[in-house]
């Protein structure tokens, strides 16, 4: 997969994730909510976490400071490759 698909897959699954968290708010004991939540909020993390091994932190609260302020030095997430 390339960058813009990863990234799109992690802002689909993290649509997905949001969406029933909502719904569990209101339905906090959907037992099948409950799990449905937790499949995909693995999944997002997941992808999350191979998106930034890829192309480096999606916000910049994922920075590794060990090395700088890494944040400023690839394109940022929502920045398209020309």
């Amino acid at each position: 997969m390339n960058r813009q698909e990863m990234l799109r897959r992690v802002q689909a699954l993290g649509f997905v994730v949001v969406d029933v968290g909502l719904y569990l708010n209101t339905h906090p004991n959907d037992t099948a909510a409950l799990n449905f939540y937790s499949k995909y909020n693995a999944l997002y993390e997941q992808a999350k976490e191979e998106f930034e091994e890829s192309f480096g932190p999606l916000c910049m609260t994922n920075v590794e400071i060990e090395d700088g302020w890494s944040w400023i030095e690839k394109p940022w997430p929502w920045e398209l490759e020309g």
